[in-house]
């Protein structure tokens, strides 16, 4: 199936691993241009390595970006946009999770997530909008989390921020739409990602890795019975990316093996 991503350039903020990394390796793959950012030089060498696996180095782009800072996001967006030639894809994948409860998370917990849930995607949608205007359209995905629908005691900074991540994308998808522009969100559930990884490492560095994920899945009651690979979330994306999704804005699609009872 041709998803209609030959020459298309995108732009993964967060792309230097997990699904963000994933996403952009199968956008290179279906013949799309792809600009990845990340704040870790190491990780940002390691992902343009991995991404020449998939397609000649003149269709990457890698660049040092805070996503959180007006000033890189802008600078990292228009190098991409002049080195590749357009911007007609946005994701925003940067991100991660504070565990706590109401009165364990600090101001500046508070701060960072509220950066990272709000103002990273604003500073990248005013930087992308110009670009995708002046072509007739472009589509924007923002990775969110089932939390968004779902709070969690222990998660109340992540759980609230993502909720209004949620409203704003629903947001943009109305107010972008005259540009046809579309903006959808991917909510994901237990994905194996670097992050949970890392929780893996913290609390059990001596398990067996499939069998502590098969328990947490069970601990989640997770109805498919696993944690979710990066691919299947990398698939939804580049989905919503192509012409086959040339009507759905504004939606939200859930990639969490059933985990959820929100409507």
């Amino acid at each position: 199936m041709d998803l209609g991503l030959k020459e298309k350039v995108a732009i993964v903020m967060g792309g230097t691993s997990g699904v963000g990394l994933k996403t952009a390796e199968m956008l290179l793959q279906e013949g799309a241009k792809v600009a990845v950012c990340g704040r870790d030089h190491k990780r940002i060498d390691n992902a343009y390595q991995h991404l020449k696996n998939f397609a000649e180095p003149e269709r990457i782009f890698t660049g040092s970006c805070d996503v959180t800072k007006e000033n890189e996001v802008y600078e990292f967006i228009s190098s991409a946009a002049e080195t590749l030639g357009a911007v007609d894809i946005l994701v925003n994948s940067a991100g991660r999770s504070v565990m706590g409860h109401f009165f364990d998370i600090t101001d500046e917990q508070w701060t960072e997530q509220i950066q990272l849930k709000y103002f990273a995607i604003i500073y990248a949608v005013r930087a992308v909008h110009s670009y995708m205007a002046k072509s007739g359209g472009g589509r924007i995905i923002n990775i969110n989390a089932t939390l968004a629908k779902e709070p969690e005691r222990h998660m109340v900074a992540t759980a609230a921020t993502r909720a209004g991540l949620l409203n704003l994308s629903k947001t943009l998808a109305h107010e972008l739409a005259p540009d046809n522009i579309l903006v959808n969100s991917v909510s994901l559930g237990l994905i194996r990602t670097d992050q949970w990884e890392r929780r893996r490492m913290q609390n059990a560095p001596d398990a067996d890795p499939d069998s502590w994920y098969t328990e947490l899945a069970e601990k989640r009651k997770i109805p498919l019975g696993r944690v979710g690979e990066s691919e299947e979330v990398a698939s939804v994306i580049v989905f919503l990316s192509s012409n086959k999704a040339s009507y759905v804005s504004g939606s939200t699609i859930e990639v969490a093996g059933g985990l959820g009872k929100a409507l």
